[in-house]
């Protein structure tokens, strides 16, 4: 049994509860006060000794203190205070501070977790978005492949995944990395570097003007030759200002224009961490033939076309009242069949200047 706690006074200077206090009274709470009486609760006093709880302090009225005063209760919003012996909870205030910075709960129940992020270079910051994970299990299937576990698209990626080995892939481009990781329980982070670059294709005719056409592509292959004497292939089709994401290496870039003979080839190098752009001149242009009874006319539909080189090979072939190729500069023969018969002409291309061909049945009848 807990008999009383009262707010005792000490011999030398005690601290009490009153209206406000002067010069030679006891210190209290507060900031001081008139002549005659305690000090008010507030701030730190002048006074010094125990100060011990009681059951006035914790909200009862009329009980005495020492020196036959009575104790008035203490009004204090907000702070519920139980009774010394009773069953009431003791009140709990939660905490206005964040937990400290790298402390994560941790489910021992849970499934491990694996975060993995990728970077360019060794001292490169982690890539934020382009990738794409592939988790597999390194236990082999039926199959004998690897199964794939899960997928993730953007940057850093976070795996929930029983405890087992396995082989991640990272995919940025035509870059790419594998590793291998250990999962047991907690979180795992796994980073790669991807020792990759940019590349980013152009290129304007011999006129000095940009080529923004959609028949402008680029393919990009690698140094090496295969079995057969061909270089490796690693990317094709690409647009122009397309950047295309590579391993740092050297690479060999065929740019074509149009479909027919319009071709320049360069080599470039991409370095990690680094985007390189690379401009080629092409020397070509785009043309329109037309079979026409005079200058100016109507073209004529279902006209047989062939574009021949000086020596007679051919270039390109075509059907249609007008059909379009881009052809490198030079000079060629263009041959149309319509019905039964056939008509030639010779023409120049320069570079820029492309136009229509027309081809007139009255004075171009081949011979």
């Amino acid at each position: 049994m807990v008999a009383a706690l009262w707010l005792a006074l000490a011999p030398a200077a005690a601290q009490s509860f009153g209206p406000s206090g002067g010069p030679g009274g006891p210190g209290g709470f507060g900031g001081g006060g008139g002549p005659g009486g305690p000090g008010e609760i507030g701030g730190p006093g002048v006074g010094s000794g125990p100060l011990i709880l009681g059951p006035g302090f914790l909200g009862s009225t009329g009980l005495p203190a020492p020196g036959g005063e009575t104790l008035p209760p203490i009004d204090m919003p907000g702070l519920a205070v139980p009774r010394i012996g009773s069953d009431a909870p003791l009140p709990y205030a939660p905490a206005d501070e964040p937990p400290l910075g790298g402390l994560e709960f941790q489910n021992p129940l849970g499934e491990p977790e694996l975060v993995v992020s990728a970077r360019l270079t060794d001292d490169g910051g982690v890539i934020q978005s382009g990738l794409v994970w592939h988790v597999f299990s390194a236990t082999p299937g039926e199959d004998g492949k690897l199964p794939l576990v899960e997928t993730r698209e953007g940057g850093t990626a976070n795996f929930r995944l029983p405890p087992g080995s396995y082989f991640v892939h990272c995919d940025f481009g035509f870059a790419s990395a594998t590793f291998h990781t250990e999962l047991t329980a907690g979180i795992a982070r796994e980073s790669t570097v991807l020792n990759a670059g940019g590349l980013k294709l152009a290129a304007r005719n011999g006129d000095g003007d940009d080529i923004t056409s959609e028949k402008l592509r680029f393919d990009v292959y690698s140094m090496d030759f295969d079995e057969v004497g061909e270089r490796r292939q690693v990317a094709r089709d690409m647009a122009a200002g397309q950047i295309i994401r590579l391993p740092a290496a050297r690479y060999h870039i065929v740019s074509r224009y149009g479909s027919t003979n319009a071709t320049v080839r360069a080599d470039i190098d991409v370095q990690a961490g680094k985007l390189t752009e690379l401009e080629l001149v092409q020397q070509a242009a785009e043309v329109t033939l037309k079979l026409v009874n005079a200058p100016g006319g109507e073209a004529i539909a279902d006209t047989h076309w062939s574009v021949l080189t000086p020596g007679g090979d051919i270039v390109t072939e075509g059907v249609g009242a007008f059909p379009s190729f881009v052809l490198a500069a030079g000079r060629y023969t263009v041959i149309a069949k319509h019905d039964t018969t056939v008509y030639s002409r010779d023409f120049d291309i320069e570079a820029g200047r492309g136009g229509d061909v027309e081809v007139i049945t009255a004075t171009d009848v081949a011979e």
